[in-house]
């Protein structure tokens, strides 16, 4: 508890995280530039805010470059680090408080579509459409998540996937089906892939995850959804998948993005888990 504590303590600063975010979406910002984008500050609460988080270092001043002598606040290494965090609560409160997650199920098993119907119906509004040619038809851009199978009659679910990103750049999709993942898993337009059998809580805990990515930038996303390969992979073969192509192609991948090695290790608690004992279904 006292970690939670400590962790939690910025956050109970009224103004701290907007503060924080602001400099972050302006890259850099002076006191004037950040008090009329606050709207509400107070010029004493902006100028005790700003200084408390340069004390705790999640903030660091700079003279522009431009020669005018201009003091500008900047986020620190560490405050970048903190960034996600702000994110991933932002897309909760998303969640929970505003309207509920769409969720689009593509699955012509029945039973199993029956089924993760009801994992999500408590928490989010979902459709289910049997073939790719139904998928086409019902999906839309408040389609918060795509959850299809690759074995579709017609139209295969790769095709689905590939067509709906084609659409849309920034739409999530998670790929649950029995073909188990191989080397061509990295060119698959999916943020996620789970090989069936698949349980309640694995499930439920990859859509969430994969909400939480919503409002990353592109080269987050990417990075998570080549891990999130990784990780099918590695699940459905073992250790002896890192050897495999398709591991070596997701890590190739990886290694062309524009990511520092902090930034990865603050986007890794957003990768799915390795895969649990639940009671699985799917088979």
């Amino acid at each position: 508890m006292r970690r939670i504590r400590a962790a939690t303590e910025v956050l109970s600063y009224k103004w701290h995280p907007v503060i924080l975010y602001t400099v972050h979406e302006l890259g850099e910002a002076g006191y004037s530039e950040l008090e009329a984008t606050l709207d509400g500050i107070s010029s004493k609460m902006l100028s005790e805010g700003l200084s408390d988080l340069c004390e705790r270092e999640l903030l660091a001043t700079t003279e522009t470059v431009d020669g005018s002598g201009r003091t500008v606040y900047v986020l620190s290494e560490k405050g970048r680090a903190l960034v996600p965090a702000l994110q991933v609560l932002d897309a909760w409160n998303q969640r929970y408080e505003g309207d509920r997650s769409s969720v689009l199920i593509v699955e012509d098993e029945r039973m199993v579509a029956t089924v993760l119907a009801e994992y999500f119906a408590d928490s989010y509004d979902v459709e289910h459409v049997r073939t790719g040619e139904e998928a086409m038809e019902a999906y839309s851009e408040d389609t918060d998540l795509v959850v299809v199978d690759r074995r579709l009659d017609g139209m295969s679910g790769d095709d689905v996937a590939a067509r709906i990103r084609a659409a849309n750049g920034g739409q999530l999709v998670l790929c649950v089906s029995g073909v188990e993942p191989d080397d061509d898993i990295c060119e698959l337009a999916v943020d996620d892939y789970i090989h069936k059998p698949v349980g309640e809580q694995e499930i439920r805990t990859r859509v969430e995850l994969l909400l939480d990515r919503a409002e990353l930038t592109p080269t987050a996303r990417t990075y998570l959804a080549l891990r999130s390969k990784q990780t099918a992979l590695t699940d459905t073969h073992g250790p002896a998948a890192t050897r495999t192509r398709g591991y070596r192609n997701c890590a190739a991948r990886i290694d062309d993005l524009d990511l520092t090695p902090d930034r990865r290790r603050t986007l890794e608690p957003l990768l799915p888990p390795t895969a649990d004992d639940a009671a699985p279904f799917g088979e």
